[in-house]
């Protein structure tokens, strides 16, 4: 049930759905949360807010009126103990369900970004509070089942990258970011920033960011502008939380202070600004560019932990790739056998034991019947233990095909 209340009358666990105030009026990026504590509530007030719609489906009502009771002069009036709703834990699904889900999430957020990239590029006012329904979608998909979206939105249109590879960031962030026990509404700061950080480059010359050849510097140069240039745009219409522009501003510093665009190192890069490069260099690593193939999931894993210390925080990285596995979710991989299968699900408490699809034989040359084995039962498993990963390219070997369903 939705009801409007004054702002004297709102109490921590109640659900907002609306603030009665225009967006920008305030700076509070989302429209729909749950009153955390008094403190939220004296901002509210701080900012003008004097009544707000809530829904008590969702959280806390206001407490019933009862009427005088007449009892003994001690006796003033009983009032009604109420506990605060835990927050709702998603429900659990399968994996081959949730990536169902998370194929048509894939669909609906990349067209929103994808709506706002071409503001940007006509030259309109970007509406950043667009993704805040996407925000939460994406992170109950990963909240439910880690493996399901990342890997699914490795694949992408050639002719919808930019969109693509924000939503493909995002999950690989969200799923970070519940490994390192971030806070939920620090998630959906961070969340925002990463769907976002690369909308700036609708504003360059798409000649120039799809060029298939190396970049002259001063090509370089207006391509690296793309940071600030979506800071600006974002910022004139809305005040963005630290952390979101934390995540845009500095998704390609380094940790050495070789990157852009204010050559910050180390523990001057924000935590989330470090976890930002991580898995935008990771994603792209993983995507066919104009200008170089993508390379395998474990091998973008290899030169991310190879480059630990110097362009990544190596704390990072290591969890990162506890994040994603040793042998990521559509990995090629090598049993002792001599087959090949491919890697379907993750034992995050055994990375090296994965579960996979067998597809062919090395030795022979020929594809097999398929058969799904999980390489942490020794039960059924005639194919021994992953000997090492390897590329589709190799075999000739079509990675589409083969991708989790």
């Amino acid at each position: 049930m939705i009801r409007t209340i004054a702002i004297d009358q709102l109490q921590p666990g109640m659900y907002i759905v609306d603030l009665h105030r225009p967006w920008l009026a305030h700076s509070f990026w989302r429209g729909r949360f749950r009153v955390g504590d008094a403190a939220q509530i004296v901002r509210l007030v701080e900012e003008g807010v004097t009544e707000v719609s809530i829904d008590t489906g969702k959280g806390l009502d206001l407490p019933p009126v009862e009427p005088p009771i007449a009892t003994d002069d001690e006796i003033a009036r009983h009032f009604i103990n109420r506990l605060a709703r835990l927050k709702a834990k998603p429900a659990t699904v399968s994996l081959g369900e949730e990536r169902r889900r998370a194929a048509r999430l894939i669909t609906e957020a990349g067209a929103v970004v994808g709506d706002l990239m071409l503001a940007v590029r006509d030259g309109r006012d970007v509406d950043a509070a667009r993704l805040e329904p996407m925000v939460g979608k994406l992170l109950e998909s990963v909240r439910r089942n880690r493996d399901a979206l990342a890997p699914l939105a490795r694949l992408k249109r050639s002719d919808a990258y930019a969109s693509e590879h924000a939503v493909a960031t995002t999950a690989l962030i969200a799923a970070l970011g519940y490994q390192q026990e971030l806070s939920e509404p620090e998630l959906e700061k961070l969340a925002l920033g990463t769907l976002v950080k690369d909308i700036g480059e609708a504003a360059i010359d798409t000649r120039l960011t799809a060029k298939p050849g190396m970049l002259s510097q001063s090509e370089y140069a207006l391509v690296q502008s793309h940071v600030e240039e979506g800071l600006a745009v974002l910022q004139a219409t809305a005040r963005l939380p630290e952390t979101t522009v934390a995540v845009v501003l500095e998704h390609h510093e380094r940790y050495n202070g070789c990157g852009y665009p204010c050559r910050m190192a180390g523990a001057d890069i924000s935590a989330v600004g470090r976890m930002a490069a991580i898995a935008d260099t990771y994603d792209a690593l993983t995507s066919d560019r104009p200008y170089r193939p993508a390379i395998s999931p474990s091998q973008a894993l290899r030169l991310l932990y190879e480059q630990g210390g110097s362009h990544f925080d190596p704390e990072l990285v290591a969890a990162f790739v506890r994040t994603v596995g040793i042998y990521p979710i559509g990995t090629l991989v090598m049993l002792e056998s001599g087959h090949l299968a491919v890697v379907e699900e993750i034992h995050h408490d055994n990375l090296l034991c994965p579960v996979v699809r067998v597809i062919y034989h090395g030795a022979r040359r020929l594809y097999v019947a398929p058969v799904r084995i999980d390489l942490a039962r020794s039960v059924g498993n005639h194919y021994g233990r992953v000997v090492h990963a390897d590329t589709f390219e190799r075999w000739g070997l079509s990675p589409q095909r083969w991708q989790p369903a």
